[in-house]
């Protein structure tokens, strides 16, 4: 399927394993299997949400100065914001919809994610990455609130 675009029910996306030239993404009820890279479904979705991912990109860079693993922000209405738990070039990067996380625990080598809905899953990142990653999606969550309480989007 190549028309699949984000949505609310979206929980995460990655490589697929069984087969490399697609990826999977996981939602509340189902897994759909899409038939490009992650970076480029990111891109064309950020293009269906009249933005670029380029631009999204340097939006958060220039107002938070977040470099690394930079969460993106596919649509501001819908607060639909992505976070990846890797570099996004690597093949084992998981990109996650921060608003539909409800909590996150450490486990051994591995964080535990609960999202909304119920559905569970055992991310191989690091609590702190995780943490980390969360906590710079709650202010860009804020930024862009404030920004739409004055009028400004």
């Amino acid at each position: 399927m190549d028309t699949y675009i984000i949505n609310d029910d979206v929980l995460c996306f990655t490589l697929d394993d069984d087969n490399p030239k697609n990826i999977l993404v996981i939602e509340k009820k189902r897994r759909v299997s899409v038939h490009m890279t992650c970076l480029k479904f990111l891109r064309r979705c950020c293009k269906i949400y009249g933005h670029s991912y380029d631009i999204q990109r340097q939006f958060v860079i220039d107002n938070f100065n977040y470099y690394i693993k930079t969460p993106i922000i596919v649509s501001e209405y819908d607060n639909l914001i992505f976070f990846p738990t890797t570099s996004p070039n690597s093949k084992n990067c998981i990109w996650i919809a921060y608003s539909n996380v409800d909590r996150y625990v450490k486990e051994n080598d591995y964080t535990k994610i609960y999202f909304k809905g119920g559905k569970i899953l055992n991310i191989s990142a690091s609590f702190t990455t995780i943490d980390s990653q969360i906590t710079k999606c709650i202010k860009i969550e804020k930024f862009i609130n404030n920004i739409k309480l004055r009028g400004n989007f």
